[in-house]
Order: structure tokens, then C-alpha cells, then sequence
């Protein structure tokens, strides 16, 4: 049930009918190299169940890379460290898959050390490249970095190998004709390439099973759909492929899609499946948002998948095979497909994270070698992340929260228009919370004297609104973002101002303009949301562009409220804009430390984390929550 029975693929059984999909990590050093984040992060992944896990993307030459810190095959040293990881996984009884690909208009110049080839020169929306065209003999020194890749594979230990041939990399430009506009035999017989790679892989492979990744549809006007595929499938068959591993969007022109993110919807992804599941008698495999019960259900009954494949929902939960295979489910950390901890810190070169499992590239955290009694004051993210971590590691534990529930603000994320998918992670740290919590003192506020029961005392008390300092503020009716998504408050219409036009700012524009207000945005910088996901921000903006009902106004302070109606410099100029019925503050957050200051001057010493210390997102506040639980290890 549940893709928890064995099933035969190719030359090998697989213990169960669940794979990891390949993740981007950036964990490698800037040679390209594996380094000891790789190898927990492996181990961590290989001891939770999956029956395969298919590798991050290894471009097959330096020209198709996508990140500086991405893992190579084609270098000297890259058969010595990708056997390190194979080593762990197959430690772990796990096959080990090496995802195959080239990036081409996709590539990063930084990481492949010049301007993107691709075949022809259609410029990358999500890159902001323009790819010059591939010469005839850059196309064969491709195909030949396929075959030594194929080698080297086999040299390292792989079981298996994927050839990526969609979601917008280089053998899905070549069969676009969006992207593929050459006039030469790799123009007029747009699947050249492709039948010259799988001539090499038949080849080549020798006794590896051999995976080939489609995008079922981009979602992108022109862009190939589920028919459009055909010569991919056909050949695939014809070739003795093992499997097709099927996702959606393009890396290029619909990231959201590729990415799975929460907010694409759900129906259009299964219809993408259902066509290709027709299409071919090959064993498939889905991919995107599959860490979901009825969506598992659905595909078992109607036979739309033989395997699934999870990617970030393995990231935010190593161990969710293992648990569906045991009837854990509510022991599941779910994923909530928000893109903040894993392809944000990806893009920005820290390494994959994910909001909430803090241990993604560390060891599971061991018991402590002197167990202490701690209380730990507040119940958000970092809260909870800290108390679950000391409880792991056999410390005595109290947690306060002075209201009734746990999940601090991020109780509120779900609230913002298209992110109902947050309630998973959340409901998911609450549990685990209340699970190796055993002492949780909800509507209980923490005070001085309650600290001479604790050898340590961890503060997790949040932040609160800034209030910024606005002339006349106080005679206006106004309410804090916190307010507006608690729904404290009535919001009173039509017109309303927001002050603070960030993560936060733009979603309660979005969530009042779709209840029919008349909205104003400010912020005093001309970045709008810059402090959100960029994928999630793209979505945002593009879902607000053109609505008549909402008007940005970047580089612009609000500085007054009078009589005549607000007073504001906007771009060097003061202006005076018509009276608001309703003002909505979302100017950013401060720490709460009226608890700290109590505590310094009772002389009670107590570590400050979180927001409570910065202000920060929820991935900064779970990272903040065990960081503080092992400094407590010794």
C-alpha cells in the first residue's frame, strides 16, 4: 500500500517503489569536489527508506553547470569522490543513480566559466542570459562528456544512471522549436541529439539501469507538452530504457512548475501525468509534491505511477519512506513546498536547509554527556526547534508558551493568499514538538523566579511590530500586519494604506485587494518583497500585476498624517495623498525583550535566540532553536 511493496526494475529490485529525486545541494567545494555535508546528508537520506536516490545534477562538462559549488564527473578527482557517496548509500542498502545533464541556456557563467551555449540563442528568462549557439564540434565534445560520464559512472559503483531530457535543459532545447532554431541537421531533425545521447548510453551502460527525465508539460505558451514528448518515450523504449521519471515546468521559463512550488495547482500537474502514463508502457515514475497521502492514494488506484520520487519532502523528512512503510504517518515531517530553505540557500551559495529539519547535512544529534533541566520560554519555531532537540538529546525540558497554542507566528504563513501548503510544516513541528516534549505549559508566561527550577533558561520569545515614528499615526485607524492576519481587527474600506511594502507588506495587499480593497503599498526603498523567496515573489507580482485595485509606490516614506490626507516623499518629492479608512503597518519586526530585561535584572543569565536576538525568517529561527540546544551538548 502506499508504494511500500518491492518492485522489479530492470536488472534489480528495489526494497520499495519510492526514490529520491535529484535536489540541488551546493554543498561541493568549488572543484567540484564532495565534501562531509554530502556524506550526512547521503547517510541521512539512504538511512530513511528510499530504495533509490538519485544524485544531485552532475553536468557532463564544465560548460553545462548550473551552481560554482554543483558536483562534476568530468574532472580527474570526480570518480574518487562521487565513489564516497555511493560508499555511504550503498552502506545503507540504498542504489545509488547518477542524475546526468547539461544545462545549456540554463547554465551559470560563473560556474561554467563563460556565456551559456545552448542551441540556439533564445535568451533564459530566469537567468537573464543569452546563450551563444553551439558549434558543431561543441555538440560532439557534449555527447562525448556523456559518454565519459556513463564510464565513469559505472567506475564509481552506480546502479543506475538519469539522462535529464526535459524541464528546459539541453536535450529539451534541442527538441523545442522555441529554442531550437538552427538550420543545420541539428535544426532540421530536432531529435539529432537525442538519438546520437541514447545511441551512446545503449552503448555505454552495460549493466546500470538507465532513468530518463521529462518534463510532462512546461506550462509555458510554446512550450512542449505531454504529446510533445513522444519521440522522447518511443526512444526510450526502443533504446531499453528502464524507466521514465516525469516531473513538469522548465528550469528556464516555468520555475514554479519544475519546482514544485505551493502555490502551482495540483489538478494540471496529475492531468500531465495521466497523458504520459498513456503514452508508454516504460515503468513511470511521478515527481512534484508526491509527499501527500491522497495524492499517493490516487495514484496507486488508478495505476497513474509505479514509483514516486520526493525530493524536498525527503529534505524536510529523510525518514518519510521508512514511516510510511511502518504506518507512521503522523510521525511525518511534511513538507510545504515553500522553496525557503532549500532553493534559497542553494541560489545564495550557503547550501541546502529546509525550515524545518535543521539536520539536513549534520549527524542526527547524539545524547548529551550531562543532562540538564531546561526551560525553554516561547513556543514559535525556534521554541519548539529547541525544546524537541534538547528533548532528543535527554535534557529535562519545560516549555512555556504564554498562549494556548504552539507555532508562534508562523500560525499566520498559512494565512497569506496561496500558502494554505504551510500548515503542513507547521502542523509537523507542532507534533514532533508534542511528541519528545513531555512538559508543555501552554497559557503559562515564563517570570524571574520560575528560573531557580532550571539549570538553563533559553529565551524564544519572538518579536514584535515596528512602529514606525509617522506624525498623527495615533489619530488614524490602523492595526499591524499581525492584527490584519489574526483578524484582531476589522479592516475598514475602501481604501487602505500599507506602510511597509516587504514579504509580509505584499501579502496583506494581496489578501486585501482580493477581498475587494482599494490598496496602497509604500516602501521606503525601491526593492518590493525583496526579503521573500524569489520564486514565490515572481508568483506574487505576477498574480498582482495589473490589478487597477493596488498601487505601489517604492521609494517612498510616509511621514505624515494630517487633515488634508497623508504626507509622503516618494522619490526626492513630497506629496500629499488622499485620506485611507484603514493603515496597516508591516515596516518590519523588532525583538521582543521586555522578558530579557526582567530576567538581567533579576540576575537570571539566559540565552536569547531567535527572533527574540534578530528578527529573521522561520529558517533562521529553527537553525537558531538547535544551534542553542547543542551548545548544550557538552
Amino acid at each position: 500500500m502506499l508504494y511500500t511493496t518491492p518492485v522489479e526494475l530492470g536488472n534489480r529490485t528495489l526494497r520499495n517503489r519510492m526514490i529520491m529525486a535529484p535536489v540541488k545541494t551546493a554543498f561541493g567545494t568549488p572543484g567540484g569536489g564532495v565534501t562531509p555535508r554530502h556524506l550526512a546528508y547521503y547517510r541521512n537520506l539512504a538511512r530513511g527508506g528510499a530504495a533509490m536516490i538519485i544524485l544531485e545534477p552532475v553536468a557532463v562538462t564544465p560548460s553545462g553547470r548550473e551552481h560554482p559549488l554543483q558536483l562534476t564527473i568530468h574532472l580527474g578527482h570526480s570518480v574518487e569522490h562521487l565513489e564516497r557517496i555511493v560508499t555511504v548509500l550503498h552502506g545503507e542498502d540504498t542504489l545509488a543513480c547518477l542524475h546526468l545533464n547539461h544545462a545549456g541556456r540554463a547554465a551559470n557563467p560563473k560556474a561554467a566559466g563563460g556565456p551559456p551555449a545552448a542551441p540556439s540563442p533564445v535568451p533564459c528568462p530566469t537567468t537573464g542570459q543569452t546563450p551563444r549557439e553551439l558549434t558543431v564540434p561543441e555538440i560532439d565534445e557534449i555527447l562525448e562528456g556523456y559518454r565519459t560520464a556513463l564510464r565513469r559512472a559505472r567506475e564509481a559503483g552506480f546502479d543506475a544512471v538519469e539522462i535529464q531530457c526535459g524541464h528546459g535543459y539541453l536535450v529539451g532545447q534541442f527538441l523545442s522549436p522555441r529554442t531550437n532554431r538552427r538550420s543545420d541537421e541539428y535544426g532540421r531533425d530536432r531529435a539529432l541529439f537525442l538519438h546520437r545521447l541514447f545511441e551512446i548510453v545503449r552503448r555505454e551502460r552495460d549493466d546500470l539501469l538507465v532513468l530518463v527525465r521529462i518534463s510532462a508539460h512546461e506550462f509555458v505558451e510554446g512550450g512542449m507538452t505531454p504529446g510533445d514528448n513522444r519521440p522522447i518515450l518511443d526512444l526510450a523504449l526502443a533504446s531499453g530504457v528502464d524507466a521514465i521519471h516525469c516531473g513538469n515546468g522548465n528550469a528556464c521559463d516555468s520555475p514554479p512548475w519544475y519546482y514544485a512550488h505551493m502555490a502551482v495547482p495540483e489538478e494540471k500537474q496529475i492531468e500531465a501525468f495521466r497523458s504520459i502514463r498513456k503514452m508508454t508502457s516504460l515503468p513511470l515514475v511521478a515527481a512534484g509534491r508526491m509527499a501527500d497521502l491522497e495524492k499517493l492514494r490516487l495514484f496507486e488506484e488508478e495505476g497513474i505511477a509505479d514509483l514516486v520520487a520526493f525530493g524536498r519532502a525527503l529534505v524536510a523528512d529523510p525518514a518519510l519512506p521508512r514511516k510510511l512503510a511502518t504506518g507512521r504517518e503522523e510521525e511525518i515531517t511534511w513538507c510545504g513546498y515553500c522553496l525557503q530553505g532549500c532553493l534559497r540557500l542553494v541560489k545564495e551559495g550557503v547550501g541546502l536547509g529546509c525550515i524545518v529539519n535543521p539536520e539536513v547535512d549534520r549527524e542526527p544529534v547524539g545524547r548529551a554527556a550531562l543532562p540538564r533541566s531546561v526551560a525553554v520560554v516561547g513556543g514559535g519555531p525556534a521554541g519548539m526547534s529547541a525544546a524537541s532537540t534538547l528533548a532528543r538529546m535527554g535534557h529535562s525540558v519545560a516549555l512555556f508558551e504564554r498562549e494556548e497554542t504552539l507555532g508562534g507566528q508562523f500560525r499566520l504563513a498559512p494565512r497569506a493568499p496561496h500558502k494554505e501548503k504551510m500548515r503542513r510544516p507547521l502542523d509537523s513541528l507542532v507534533r514532533l514538538t508534542r511528541r519528545v516534549v513531555p512538559d508543555i505549559r501552554l497559557g503559562t508566561a515564563f517570570r524571574p523566579e520560575d528560573a531557580k527550577a532550571f539549570d538553563r533558561v533559553i529565551l524564544a520569545t519572538g518579536s514584535r511590530q515596528r512602529i514606525p515614528a509617522v506624525e498623527g499615526l495615533d489619530q488614524q485607524y490602523w492595526m499591524t500586519s499581525l492584527q490584519l492576519f489574526r483578524e484582531e481587527r476589522e479592516v475598514r474600506g475602501p481604501r487602505v494604506l500599507i506602510i511597509g511594502a516587504g514579504m509580509v507588506g505584499m501579502e496583506a495587499a494581496e489578501l486585501l485587494v482580493d477581498r475587494g480593497f482599494q490598496v496602497t503599498a509604500t516602501k521606503r526603498t525601491d526593492t518590493i518583497a525583496n526579503d521573500m523567496e524569489m520564486v514565490t515573489r515572481k508568483l506574487l507580482l505576477r498574480r498582482l500585476e495589473g490589478r487597477p485595485a493596488l498601487t505601489l509606490l517604492p521609494e517612498t516614506t510616509v511621514q505624515a498624517f494630517t487633515e488634508e490626507g497623508v504626507r509622503v516623499r516618494a522619490k526626492g518629492e513630497e506629496k500629499i495623498l488622499p485620506p485611507f479608512d484603514t493603515v496597516v503597518v508591516a515596516a518590519g519586526m523588532e525583538p521582543e525583550t521586555r522578558l530579557a530585561e526582567e530576567l538581567r535584572e533579576a540576575g537570571v543569565e539566559a540565552m536569547v535566540i531567535g527572533d527574540a536576538d534578530h528578527p529573521s525568517d522561520i529558517h533562521a529561527a529553527t537553525q537558531a532553536g538547535y544551534r542553542a540546544a547543542l551548545a548544550l551538548r557538552a
